[in-house]
């Protein structure tokens, strides 16, 4: 089941607004950062990985697991949320299951997660 189209963050002015509104918190593999927007009914997400990273099959191949991940994550992720997760230079040679932990723990730091996933 894919993630639809309408939850992403497209625009650069969205990408800036988060930056500059929002929080952030970082994790061994990727910053997460964070909007509270109480005018979304779910929530919006972006993903960032910059050429340091390495090639375009690497970078591509980190954004599906980065995909996933949320996707996984999305019965637990609160509405009402705009985020971004950059990814660092140490993720293309991650594990999966170590980009999942670093990821959820970043989310549930910054008040992302819900205990129970919601309905």
């Amino acid at each position: 089941m894919r993630l639809p189209s309408r939850l992403r963050v497209k625009e650069s002015r969205d990408f800036a607004r988060i930056k500059k509104e929002g929080s952030s918190q970082a994790g061994r593999f990727f910053v997460l950062g964070l909007l509270r927007d109480d005018s979304l009914a779910d929530f919006r997400f972006g993903l960032v990985t910059g050429k340091r990273l390495g090639n375009a099959v690497q970078r591509n191949r980190l954004r599906r697991q980065m995909r996933e991940i949320i996707r996984a994550a999305r019965p637990r992720i609160l509405p009402g949320h705009a985020f971004v997760t950059i990814a660092r230079w140490r993720a293309p040679g991650a594990p999966y299951a170590e980009l999942e932990q670093d990821w959820l723990r970043l989310a549930r730091r910054a008040g992302l997660l819900a205990s129970e996933p919601r309905p």
